[in-house]
């Protein structure tokens, strides 16, 4: 754990000789330099919520890694200086707006987090009861659709490089025996709020489908969004493509990323694994029923695992653009409303299916119930 004058000096070591950003990282220095002085920040210039909303403000506008970095820097300052739960916030702002860019400042955020949770709110231990993960039925699949078709056992790393990897399938039950199914169960809202702990907040999109005019995002507590995984509301709120694993990294350990990700594929033309240390990226989508992803494409081989509740799938193949009136990577028809596409496969998740999808194919996915999946790019 670190004291705060301790992280102060670390901040401060760490960004003395980082002025790309100009003026506002001088602005941010001055802060630092007030904050372990013990002085009136008020004295130092441009306020901390000025440099963080200038430099989310360039962020979305660029790709320069020096506004990442400032944005994150500027929240961990804001968190020092601020009561335990605008702090826990502000420092979950880093990691969802910024990535907690910065050598070590990922694991300094989550420290921290952890201090000001231990020292300062109120903790509830983990349980597994309060679910809102009511087990559903099997849609029924129209008669005249394609079934994705599920394997009758896993195949050998062999067999997937082989012969398995440029179509879809299914491997049913293929996570089961995960701990998040079975242990520390996902389905569990007590166990997801007693994981993150006190103050947390998280991303979501407001809204069925983000094609449309009243869709919205926000940040909002993690506590409140899983109370409203229960409602019936017109605008849902979903939790989706999040790399949750970066804000509550013990649910990493409550799954198993199958062998398959580290295969040898050919990859078709614009579809480079992903660049990161592991050529991989793990996103959660957390819903209520009746939450959609619209027909779309990824540059990415993908793992999709349901967790808990049902989802109703829908694939084509990558030539199906014109047919489906796509913009860029989504289409621009409904698949689940009527529209046929010759092509189109279908199939339901269950809790513990695993759906392969191969990089470039059209996909959409709608929840039958309360839904938690993980997508596992590679």
């Amino acid at each position: 754990m670190h004291s705060r004058h301790a992280t102060l000096l670390a901040l401060r070591a760490s960004v003395a000789d980082a002025a790309p950003c100009g003026e506002l990282y001088a602005a941010l220095i001055q802060h630092l330099d007030a904050q372990i002085q013990e002085i009136d920040v008020a004295k130092a210039g441009p306020s901390l919520q000025k440099i963080i909303t200038d430099a989310h403000a360039n962020l979305a506008a660029t790709s320069l890694y020096c506004w990442r970095r400032l944005h994150t820097d500027a929240s961990i300052l804001s968190a020092l200086a601020s009561p335990p739960l605008e702090s826990v916030a502000a420092l979950d702002t880093a990691i969802i707006v910024s990535g907690a860019a910065g050598e070590g400042r990922l694991d300094l955020i989550l420290d921290i987090i952890q201090q000001t949770q231990a020292e300062h709110l109120s903790h509830v231990p983990i349980t597994q009861n309060a679910t809102s993960f009511v087990p559903v039925d099997p849609p029924a699949i129209p008669e005249d659709a394609i079934v994705i078709p599920s394997l009758a056992a896993p195949p050998s790393l062999a067999a997937f490089q082989s012969r398995h990897h440029d179509a879809p399938f299914i491997l049913r039950g293929f996570a089961r025996d995960w701990p998040a199914l079975n242990e520390h169960p996902w389905a569990s809202t007590a166990y997801l709020r007693s994981v993150a702990g006190p103050g947390r907040v998280v991303p979501v999109e407001i809204g069925r489908d983000y094609r449309t005019e009243d869709w919205s995002q926000k940040i909002m507590t993690w506590d409140a969004f899983l109370d409203s995984l229960d409602a019936n509301d017109a605008q849902p709120l979903y939790l989706a493509q999040h790399s949750l694993f970066m804000q509550f990294p013990a649910l990493r350990e409550d799954i198993e990323v199958p062998d398959y990700v580290y295969a040898d594929l050919p990859r078709p033309p614009g579809c480079p694994p992903p660049q990161n240390d592991e050529q991989l990226v793990i996103n959660a989508w957390l819903g209520p029923k009746g939450t959609v992803s619209p027909a779309h494409t990824d540059p990415y081989f993908n793992f999709y695992v349901q967790i808990g509740g049902r989802k109703t799938v829908w694939m084509a193949p990558p030539n199906c653009a014109a047919e489906l009136h796509a913009t860029g990577n989504t289409a621009g028809v409904d698949v689940f409303g009527g529209v046929r596409i010759d092509s189109g496969l279908m199939a339901s998740l269950g809790p513990g299916d695993v759906l392969y999808m191969p990089a470039g194919w059209w996909h959409a996915m709608h929840a039958e119930s309360c839904s938690f999946s993980l997508s596992i790019w590679f």
